[in-house]
């Protein structure tokens, strides 16, 4: 697992050793099933999915949260 960052300017920030999110109980309980819903309907070929395009109130204030699934092989 890698974590990486970019900022408000969409500009990459570079590999981080750990990343905090502080959210809500139903934020947290979002991001739950929006983790979920990848394992339940994605297989191991590569996807690169966001937190944004599952979210209907998302705003683009709002941070976003980018899952990249890769290969095993990778």
């Amino acid at each position: 697992m890698e974590i990486v960052g970019y900022n408000r300017e969409d500009e990459f920030t570079g590999k981080l050793k750990e990343a905090t999110i502080t959210c809500t109980i139903d934020e947290l309980k979002a991001i739950a099933d929006f983790l979920n819903n990848i394992i339940d309907n994605h297989d191991e070929n590569p996807v690169c999915v966001h937190l944004r395009d599952y979210k209907k109130d998302w705003e683009k204030k709002s941070s976003d949260l980018i899952v990249l699934i890769q290969s095993q092989d990778s």
